[in-house]
This record gives structure tokens, C-alpha cells and sequence, in this order.
């Protein structure tokens, strides 16, 4: 059995506010309706009819404002529940007579009382028995029309929340996404990590044991980020270099690392762990055998409203290899691929290819973005 839909409905609408809009849209239908009425007067020549069509006029239109939540109510009792055909029009009809019943008996009060009052004499309603179901025609009109216009509003309240929960739910599945690709890096890293530190173990003890020292002070800083999928370039920086340190203990002088970082860039916004495992492809596929050294060069750098970061070596290259086949090599490139589609969408591009010099060059290019300034305590 598969599990009931949760039902989504639309917001509540500010009630006092909303009474208000109706109140003048109603105010305004009795204005135009007593001018009408009194222009008919004037053009059959029946003058000084203003304040009779006035009083007619604004007590029926508000007798229906009056009764307007309780005809509200009851549509919605059988629009929006499945029903027959037969059954919804049954229900209207039921609806129109109680509502017409109403609405002509607020009218003959209402202008029974007030006539006097504003200095009308008594005022003639006619004969009730006929008078009902005269005014039924027009009141099955009014409530067809409030029922209608209050039915197609309601249906486009409600396909605004569904699309609003729609779109809620797809924004919550991109960053499930994104932090299952964020879960799978880190493990990835720390596997390799300590792959490394266990070919070192058993050559020098010593320079394990300093491995494993600055393992942990790595992986309290990627904890310290975890929270979220952005940090500063600054502390991403610090994390590579903690990463660095521990690779040069491996491969020692064969590995040399230099940067080209902008010191303004310290507060933009990068993914979080998004250099190491760059460099990781670099030392996996890019070190050349024997004592040959490889130069890593990590630059940052501001291209109009994109930050760019590249990561180049020296090493052997992608040789005959197509860049887009590169992604495939391992977890890292494909996972840096993903994390930014996930992101940041069009608004990225991520790039490898051979240098001229040789060696590989990965280009990242990201918005630029950085920290809100801490709020100031006064």
C-alpha cells in the first residue's frame, strides 16, 4: 500500500486585510449601481430619485457583504471535496435559495428601518410572496458568481502552494544531493590519507607518527567546515596546505608547491574541500617516476563577477588522453563535477587540460561571492 500524499494548502490570508479589499470592491459595486440606477431615472425624466436608489441600492449590496462568509463557507463544504456533478449542483441550488431567502429579508428589513430614519417616509417593498421568488433570479446570478469567482481563487491558491511545495521539495533534494556528495569525499580523502601514511610507517616511524599529528589537526579543521558546503578561500587554504605538508613528507623533494593567491580573496567563497582532491589527481596520475621533481602552482584570482582557481603541475599530463575521459579516473574529479552543477548550476565551469609546457592545468570558476560583514554591536 503505498503512502497517502500529504494534502498541501495554500496559506491563510491576512483576514482583516482581505475583509477590507471586499469591503471597498462591495462599496464600490453600490456606488457604480446607485449611479446607474439614478441615470435611468434622469433619462426617463424622474428626478429627485438619488436618495431612494441610493438606499436601495447600498442595502443590497450590502445585505450580500453581510452574508458574503457564510456563502463562502458553505462552497466550500462542496466545491473542493470530491463530488458527483449532480451532487455539486444540487448543493449550489440549495445554497442560491437558503442565500436569495436571506439576502430579500435583510433587504426589507434593512430599508424598513432605515427609510424613516433618513427622512424617506415608510418604505413600499411589495408583496413578500412575490417578492421572493422575483428577487431569486437575481440573487442565483450574484451567488453563482461569488461562488464561481471564490472556486477559481482558491484553485489558484492552491496551484501556487503546490508549486511552492514543489519547488521546496526539489531545493531539499539538491542539497540532500549535495551533502551525500560532500559525505562521500571525505572518507574518500581520509582512505588515501592514511593509505599514504602507512607507506611511510614502516620507512620512518618518525615521519609517520608527524604524518598522523598533522592528519588529525586536518581533519579538526574539514570538521570545523563541515557545517557547511561554502567556506573562505582562507580556510580552504589552510586545510590544503595541512594536506600539502603531509604529502611532502611522502614524496620529500621530488614535490614543490608554490602559490599565486590575491590576499583580497581571503573572504570569497569557495566549496568546502574543493582543492585537495585537485591536488590528489595530481600526485596519483601527474608524478613522474624517479627523482624527476613536479611543481604544483595553486592561483587564485578575480575575473569580473567569477572567482578562478587553478591548480597546475609539471607532471606527466593527460598524454593522448581526452580532458572530458579524466573525470572518470577516480572519485575526486567526478565528485568536484557534481558539487558544482549542484551549486552553483550555469553560473560555473570546471576544466582540465595539458599545459603547453607540459603537465595538466584544472581551471574553476565559480561566482564571486564572499562573507556578510558580522553585525555590529553598538
Amino acid at each position: 500500500m503505498q503512502p497517502a500524499k500529504a494534502a498541501v494548502c495554500p496559506p491563510p490570508l491576512p483576514r482583516v486585510l482581505s475583509w477590507t479589499v471586499l469591503f471597498l470592491i462591495y462599496t464600490g459595486i453600490a456606488v457604480l449601481l446607485t449611479g446607474y440606477r439614478y441615470l435611468d431615472d434622469l433619462s426617463r425624466q424622474h428626478p429627485g430619485t438619488l436618495p431612494i436608489r441610493a438606499l436601495e441600492e447600498i442595502t443590497g449590496v450590502y445585505s450580500v457583504f453581510i452574508l458574503l462568509p457564510l456563502v463562502l463557507r458553505f462552497a466550500g463544504l462542496y466545491l473542493f471535496p470530491r463530488k458527483r456533478w449532480f451532487q455539486v449542483v444540487m448543493w449550489h441550488l440549495a445554497g442560491a435559495i437558503v442565500f436569495s431567502f436571506a439576502h430579500t429579508t435583510l433587504m426589507a428589513i434593512s430599508r424598513h428601518v432605515i427609510s424613516p430614519l433618513v427622512g424617506l417616509g415608510p418604505y413600499d417593498y411589495g408583496i413578500m410572496l412575490y417578492r421572493y421568488p422575483m428577487e431569486f433570479s437575481n440573487d442565483l446570478v450574484s451567488f453563482t458568481s461569488v461562488v464561481g469567482l471564490y472556486y477559481y481563487f482558491q484553485r489558484f491558491r492552491l496551484a501556487q502552494a503546490q508549486q511552492l511545495a514543489a519547488a521546496h521539495l526539489q531545493t531539499k533534494l539538491a542539497e540532500a544531493q549535495l551533502e551525500n556528495l560532500r559525505l562521500q569525499l571525505q572518507p574518500h580523502f581520509l582512505f588515501n590519507t592514511l593509505n599514504t601514511i602507512s607507506s611511510v610507517m614502516y620507512e620512518d616511524v618518525q615521519a609517520a607518527d608527524v604524518m598522523l599529528t598533522q592528519l588529525s589537526d586536518l581533519l579538526r579543521l574539514t570538521l570545523q567546515a563541515s557545517r557547511t558546503h561554502e567556506i573562505p578561500l582562507v580556510e580552504e587554504l589552510q586545510i590544503t596546505r595541512l594536506y600539502l605538508e603531509l604529502m611532502q613528507k611522502r614524496f620529500e623533494d621530488k614535490l614543490r608547491v608554490n602559490y599565486a593567491i590575491d590576499a583580497a580573496l581571503d573572504n570569497s567563497l569557495v566549496p568546502q574541500l574543493i582543492l585537495q582532491p585537485l591536488l590528489e589527481n595530481s600526485l596519483r596520475h601527474g608524478m613522474k617516476p624517479g627523482d624527476e621533481v613536479m611543481n604544483i602552482l595553486i592561483a587564485a584570482q578575480r575575473e569580473n563577477g567569477s572567482l578562478v582557481l587553478k591548480v597546475s603541475d609539471t607532471g606527466t599530463g593527460l598524454g593522448v588522453m581526452d580532458s572530458t575521459a579524466a573525470f572518470g579516473r577516480g572519485v575526486g574529479l567526478s565528485n568536484i563535477r557534481d558539487r558544482l552543477a549542484h551549486l552553483y548550476g550555469a553560473g560555473q565551469a570546471f576544466s582540465i587540460d595539458n599545459r603547453a609546457t607540459g603537465g595538466a592545468e584544472v581551471t574553476l570558476r565559480v561566482p564571486y561571492r564572499t562573507l556578510p560583514p558580522p553585525p555590529q554591536i553598538a
